[in-house]
């Protein structure tokens, strides 16, 4: 399942096959989730605020 990706967060590429991941979400700790469809590989990317900032 895919949904609309947010503007503030980037595509990501399948590092197997190249082509783009779909987007399914943002996890409550900030990480966005990205999965590929063609070789099954799911990439967990961190897109929330820095507590520092």
């Amino acid at each position: 399942m895919s949904i609309q990706r947010p503007p503030g967060v980037d595509a990501k590429a399948c590092p197997d096959c190249g082509e783009e991941m779909s987007f399914n979400g943002i996890q409550p700790a900030g990480y966005a989730q990205f999965f590929c469809d063609q070789c099954r590989y799911r990439r967990d990317t961190f897109v929330g605020t820095d507590a520092d900032a």
